[in-house]
């Protein structure tokens, strides 16, 4: 009986909440991590609305975001990373000269 259950939730994980994305550059296992932190923390935000509107507006912000990288599997800083990570140097290595040591 409990193995259907968790079945049953692992398939509509699966299926309806971690959608294929051809464009997705974050795995199945930070997706799920990212739409739980990003739950809880926009849920504590909104309980912090009118106690701590400031604060609950950066949380609002921070927990959007994680539950759009969740959602979608794309995330723009993970992009941005691997894109200028991949350059190189902007020196060409002929020119760099070693220091010298006396």
């Amino acid at each position: 009986m409990n193995n259907a259950i968790i079945n049953r939730v692992s398939d509509t994980i699966d299926n309806k909440v971690l959608q294929y994305n051809p464009d997705a550059n974050v795995d199945k296992s930070e997706r799920l991590v990212s739409i739980g932190a990003g739950t809880f923390i926009a849920l504590k935000g909104l309980t912090n609305v009118f106690s701590h509107p400031f604060l609950a507006l950066a949380e609002l912000g921070v927990g959007g975001t994680l539950l759009y990288r969740g959602l979608t599997g794309f995330c723009v800083v993970k992009d941005k990373l691997e894109d200028h990570g991949t350059d190189g140097p902007s020196v060409p290595v002929d020119r760099v000269r070693p220091t010298e040591i006396y």
